[in-house]
């Protein structure tokens, strides 16, 4: 089964590489200050056909997907969030299947919005689109991410498979 991407997304929108900050200087012009961060990604809740499921209930398969979304990095940087020519240029190279309909980043806000032709998921051709909303401050970044996927049935029915993920970036201190 090839996965389905979101995860990989979340990612490539929210923001730049963290590096070592022995050779940068804190860019004043970013809400975000070079420091040493911890960069968390996981899963808070999955709606299958507009019902809650508890983590704990999720079917194996989409447990494992959301297991490998599942992160926790210590780094040390300046993160930021990437603008729309970033982002659009990151999909088209990871992810030449999906394309970038919306991304504000307006203010210490963001918004995004991506869709991906339909893949195989199983038998099924299955069509993921990811919302991405968030903010950012000094010593944090939050990105609340939605991947829903539209699974069509033979009989012409269609399923929804919505899942939530919260990427929490804080700052812990300097480098």
């Amino acid at each position: 089964m090839r996965r389905v991407g979101w995860t990989l997304m979340a990612g490539l929108l929210a923001t730049g590489a963290l590096t070592d900050c022995a050779r940068q200087v804190d860019d004043p012009d970013n809400p975000p200050r070079l420091g040493h961060w911890r960069d968390e990604t996981r899963a808070i809740g999955v709606t299958l056909d507009d019902r809650s499921v508890p983590l704990e209930d999720v079917p194996p398969g989409l447990h494992a997907q959301l297991a490998q979304a599942t992160r926790t990095e210590e780094l040390c940087g300046e993160p930021r969030l990437r603008n729309r020519d970033e982002a659009t240029r990151l999909i088209a190279a990871r992810l030449p299947d999906c394309s970038l309909e919306e991304w504000t980043l307006e203010g210490h806000s963001v918004s995004g919005l991506a869709r991906c032709a339909p893949r195989t998921w199983g038998a099924t051709a299955v069509t993921p689109t990811v919302r991405v909303e968030g903010a950012m401050g000094a010593t944090y970044i939050r990105l609340d991410i939605q991947s829903i996927a539209r699974i069509p049935e033979p009989s012409g029915n269609t399923h929804s498979a919505v899942f939530r993920l919260r990427r929490t970036i804080e700052r812990t201190g300097d480098c």
